[in-house]
């Protein structure tokens, strides 16, 4: 199989991420059916006509491209009409091991042998979720990045079961969705952009423990120095560009000084303890009103919507 011959997938869970999936891969042309427990109850296509209205907007797309995105795509409980016919399925359920199992079990019950399944999962293990599945080489990890619309990087994640046709399949078939797939050879925690993410956020959050600095103050060095031009030249590049042997240098001096821990941040263990949650509660890593927070959230979308136009016009 290879990515002409997927014309019909099928997104299990119509959450905020199976949402964005369906409509990702409506807008390429294809066909998708969202499944999920209850039709009545399931909120995902107000919700991507809500999304497909801000791109309208924001002149990302017209109206009738809406229209046909939203024509391709149908939601059902049925587990007969949700997976015999397609050519692939991605899980995109809650972070919960056993019911990600118990929806493989259910795909590999009702789907053609030579269907592609995934899982969007953002933490758990790729290989453990497929141990249930007999046929293990179909099996692969999609990671979309939130908003699925929007953030172009998704992660194919191979086990050491995945057939290589599956994940060149996948690559291709998201490449055609205007996408910028990465393969992960190995099933690690975390996988490839959440192990950098959070190597930075642990090295944040301890300045902060240290008292070397406060959260704005990091936030504000980060957006105002190397995350400025991130888009631009990310550490192998940039690396290359002031020579392998400064970098050598640099990190010879760094390394050591660094912070190696494996245990959470104090600051942030203690803001969990007092119910500080962030936007949520109005007081996190720092205080925010309720204007505060939605003027963070917007500008982000329109930071979003603004590299997304970018992208298109190179």
């Amino acid at each position: 199989m290879n990515s002409s011959d997927i014309n019909n997938i099928t997104i299990v869970g119509a959450g905020m991420m199976g949402a964005g999936i369906a409509q990702v891969f409506a807008a390429s042309g294809r066909n998708v059916i969202m499944k999920d427990l209850s039709v009545t109850d399931c909120s995902a296509l107000g919700d991507i006509a809500a999304q497909l209205d801000a791109l309208v907007c924001e002149e990302l797309i017209q109206q009738s491209d809406k229209e046909d995105i939203l024509d391709r795509i149908s939601i059902t409980a049925d587990a007969i009409e949700a997976f015999t016919d397609a050519d692939m399925i991605i899980e995109s359920v809650p972070e919960i091991l056993e019911v990600k199992q118990a929806v493989f079990r259910e795909m590999e019950a009702y789907a053609r042998p030579d269907c592609i399944f995934a899982s969007n999962t953002s933490v758990k293990s790729i290989t453990q979720i497929a141990e249930v599945v007999e046929k293990k080489e179909r099996v692969i990890g999609m990671h979309f990045w939130n908003p699925a619309v929007l953030i172009p990087l998704v992660e194919v994640v191979r086990t050491e079961h995945s057939s290589d046709d599956v994940v060149a399949t996948a690559m291709s078939l998201l490449t055609e969705c205007g996408k910028a797939p990465a393969e992960c050879k190995k099933d690690v925690p975390g996988f490839l952009a959440n192990r950098l993410q959070h190597a930075l956020w642990r090295e944040a959050f301890y300045m902060v423990d240290e008292g070397i600095a406060d959260p704005k103050t990091i936030d504000d060095c980060i957006k105002n120095s190397f995350g400025f031009r991130l888009p631009q030249l990310a550490p192998f590049e940039n690396a290359d560009m002031v020579s392998t042997e400064l970098s050598l240098q640099i990190h010879d001096y760094m390394f050591q000084h660094l912070y190696s821990g494996q245990e959470p941040s104090e600051t942030l263990k203690r803001l969990v303890r007092e119910g500080k949650s962030g936007f949520k509660s109005g007081e996190g890593f720092q205080q925010w009103s309720p204007q505060q927070a939605a003027q963070s959230k917007q500008a982000l979308f329109q930071y979003l919507i603004d590299q997304t136009k970018y992208r298109r016009n190179q």
